[in-house]
């Protein structure tokens, strides 16, 4: 893009072909080489050794903040860390899985063939070791081995996230093969796990060391459609839209049923005990899991041009920044105890902040700013954390907020030009890898837009270019 290295103020944006009522986020948006930059430095991490698994794909949950192997040990400085330390003998699934859409995220964004190489090593190893024959995938792993597991115990969260990695793969190269996988996966969970009498999906079927099966749960609905069911919406086979569209709605229906309070705008984490209904110490009653729900539904309802599904999700999701502002606007809140948001939170409610602003309904604070300058680790790669990798943290998070994060950045900056050459400066270069030459279901991630050109490069990459990037449509 060209633009400065320095962010332009809203005032000076008419200087350089925006219209001079430009968007008040414009000076918050970081610019495109930025978020370029920003996705391979969080690369750097995955891209070291020891992060790439041994065979190849079998990525290690424990890592230290170096990028080297923990070895079933606490990370040089690093202080005890109680029962999380017995977990070190076990990779997760789970974790395999969101590394692995990292890598294509990465590819998506740079057109690296190394990340490339990296996602579909993952996917071969999810596909050949992660599935059980007897139906759905093993939790937990050890030397690229699964661990004996009563399939009873697993939960209805940790198969969504079996399979964020496929959903990835099936956006950057429409393998029917991995379609059929997730879909198939789908029929599984759904069949297994919803419960007709109760009205959701239940968590588990068996108490397990990590789980009890009485727990009800509203990830286990709501990360149906987060991990597989929407990135996939406009990738099923069209005699199964249908389907897949009501199964979403279904799933919505679930969650709003059961989860919602009305009273407060809300989401209760989990419904089986007292402590679910308080929002200060509640499982889940964090501000991202709260926007989550919301931001799900308002991408899903504008898909399917639901207006008061739409305008319910559009109210939930401004509330909940609201509340998660911090006073400078630099940062954000994790939750009504006005803690720091943890990584996770911090991204989504980036991302949430992002999409409304794409429509104008919302001014971007200062938050993405100091997540690419202040809280990336420029040394070592991904974000500075007191653990970077562990049972529920990878590159997942932080590379879906750098492609999202990329993707809005430019469609919102070229919706304020007045020319153009402006416009043609903002459209988003994206990369993807076809199984069919043919295909051009091409889509900016979670989003809507015109295909511009679409140009072949080595080795099966083509870079697809997008402009008129708006809120998703199913027709697109």
């Amino acid at each position: 893009m060209k633009f400065s290295n320095v962010i332009i103020s809203t005032a000076a944006a008419c200087m350089f072909s925006f219209s001079c009522h430009a968007n008040a986020s414009l000076e918050n948006l970081p610019e495109y080489n930025q978020w370029i930059e920003h996705a391979n430095t969080i690369g750097k991490y995955y891209l070291y050794k020891d992060a790439q698994g041994v065979p190849l794909g079998n990525f290690p949950t424990w890592r230290c903040n170096d990028g080297k192997l923990r070895n079933n040990k606490l990370c040089p400085g690093e202080p005890k860390l109680g029962g999380m330390k017995v977990a070190f003998v076990y990779d997760y699934l789970r974790m395999q899985s969101r590394q692995t859409f990292a890598y294509g995220a990465l590819f998506n964004l740079t057109g690296n063939p190394e990340y490339l190489k990296l996602h579909k090593a993952g996917v071969k190893f999810i596909l050949e070791k992660g599935r059980d024959p007897k139906g759905g995938y093993f939790t937990y792993f050890q030397k690229g081995e699964p661990l004996p597991e009563d399939p009873g115990e697993r939960t209805a969260q940790n198969l969504s996230y079996a399979i964020v990695g496929l959903a990835m793969n099936a956006y950057l190269t429409h393998d029917p093969k991995v379609i059929k996988e997730i879909m198939d996966t789908q029929k599984f969970i759904y069949d297994n796990y919803f419960d007709k009498d109760k009205g959701y999906l239940v968590w588990a079927f068996k108490d397990s060391v990590e789980n009890k099966a009485s727990q009800i749960e509203l990830v286990a609905q709501l990360d149906q459609i987060y991990a597989y069911l929407y990135s996939t919406w406009r990738l099923v086979p069209e005699a199964k839209q249908e389907y897949w569209t009501q199964v979403i709605k279904d799933t919505i229906g679930y969650i709003n049923k059961n989860f919602y309070d009305e009273k407060t705008n809300r989401y209760h984490g989990c419904l089986d005990n007292k402590s679910c209904f308080s929002y200060l110490s509640g499982r889940h009653t964090d501000y991202g899991h709260r926007v989550k729900c919301f931001w799900v539904q308002y991408l899903c309802a504008s898909m399917i041009g639901d207006k008061d599904l739409m305008a319910f999700a559009k109210k939930g999701m401004l509330d909940t920044l609201k509340d998660a502002e911090t006073l400078n606007k630099d940062s954000w809140f994790d939750s009504d105890t006005k803690d720091e948001a943890s990584w996770w939170a911090y991204a989504e409610l980036d991302q949430v902040a992002l999409t409304l602003a794409l429509t104008d309904d919302y001014d971007l604070p200062k938050t993405l700013l100091s997540w690419i300058n202040e809280m990336t680790d420029h040394e070592y790669g991904e974000m500075k954390a007191f653990m970077k990798t562990h049972f529920w943290r990878n590159g997942f998070h932080s590379t879906e907020h750098a492609l999202i994060g990329t993707i809005l950045s430019n469609a919102i900056r070229a919706k304020e030009c007045a020319d153009d050459k402006c416009k043609v400066e903002n459209e988003v270069p994206l990369y993807f890898a076809p199984v069919n030459k043919e295909d051009r279901k091409f889509s900016p991630y979670y989003y809507s837009g015109d295909v511009v050109k679409v140009e072949n490069e080595k080795n099966g990459i083509e870079k697809v270019v997008f402009n008129n990037i708006t809120l998703p449509v199913l027709a697109k």
